[in-house]
């Protein structure tokens, strides 16, 4: 961790000493020549900017948040390769609790005939939950349960930092934190058996993100490395930027899969979102799908 300290005032003490060498025998420090010492700057801990971050997290109403994540996976033993893009960017508000949200997700194979980029778009407000699918290009409206569902899944999504730092809190004694001249930066290397439900947590997101729809149980995974960097606004010590790395095997159905993950979302336009609303035509044109 960078420390940053303030420098002593040398050349201050010099001039003191050269000023009194005539002078009667002083009776305090400062006429003495040997002035205190000025106090070294404050230097935050790691858990205390985390703390502050914790707090700041909890003022938000509404944020933008765009991602990136890059999946390379490799099969065993046929060494099938796949390489997985995600761009995602949304739009969030949380009293009233809703989203608007657009991808990109791209899959690139030499065993895979798939050039087209998938292109999804969602809705989620009190009204529903509304999904555009791709390859028939129409509005879908979802089911009460599964919109119920997103709603209590919602705050667990990468896009609310309050969460992604919630998660974090049983560890805040094992970040390290280096400054600069506008941000701090917490990492944290989350490998290890201590981290374990942490880990498990983030293996299901990123396996939610590749789809993988095989039932997975603890002995099918082995993690290899977890490392996560929060780059906070020194004013505010809110997120502008987090980042996780991960490296793991998967056992899907006797086939065992490895998987380097890296993922990277930044924050903007806190408390600045408009409500969200579902466009007319998407809510005239949608077709309600039964459970």
């Amino acid at each position: 961790m960078r420390k940053w300290v303030a420098a002593i005032g040398t050349g201050a003490a010099v001039i003191g000493l050269g000023a009194c060498s005539d002078a009667q025998a002083p009776t305090t420090e400062e006429e003495s020549g040997n002035p205190a010492q000025e106090a070294p700057e404050e230097t935050k801990s790691a858990s205390e900017v985390y703390a502050e971050a914790v707090e700041a997290s909890q003022q938000v109403e509404s944020l933008r948040a765009q991602s990136n994540t890059e999946q390379q996976m490799k099969m065993q033993p046929d060494g099938m390769e796949i390489d997985m893009t995600v761009d995602s960017e949304m739009e969030m508000t949380y009293e009233p609790l809703a989203f608007h949200q657009t991808g990109e997700t791209s899959i690139v194979s030499e065993d895979i005939d798939n050039t087209n980029p998938m292109l999804t778009e969602m809705y989620m407000t009190e009204e529903g939950l509304y999904m555009h699918e791709t390859s028939v290009d129409m509005w879908l409206k979802m089911p009460e349960e599964m919109h119920e569902n997103m709603k209590s899944i919602a705050g667990q999504q990468s896009a609310d930092p309050a969460r992604q730092l919630d998660e974090l809190g049983e560890f805040e004694e094992d970040f390290v934190l280096e400054e600069t001249g506008e941000a701090y930066i917490l990492t944290l290397d989350a490998s290890g058996e201590e981290f374990q439900e942490l880990t498990d947590e983030q293996l299901e997101k990123t396996l939610g993100q590749m789809e993988i729809e095989a039932p997975l149980a603890p002995e099918d995974l082995e993690v290899h490395s977890v490392n996560y960097v929060i780059t906070l606004d020194k004013e505010t010590y809110l997120a502008n930027r987090m980042e996780v790395d991960m490296e793991l095997d998967v056992d899907v159905r006797g086939e065992m899969m490895a998987i380097e993950s890296q993922m990277q979302v930044d924050y903007s336009d806190y408390n600045a979102v408009e409500p969200i609303e579902i466009p007319s035509e998407v809510l005239e044109q949608a077709q309600e799908i039964e459970y």
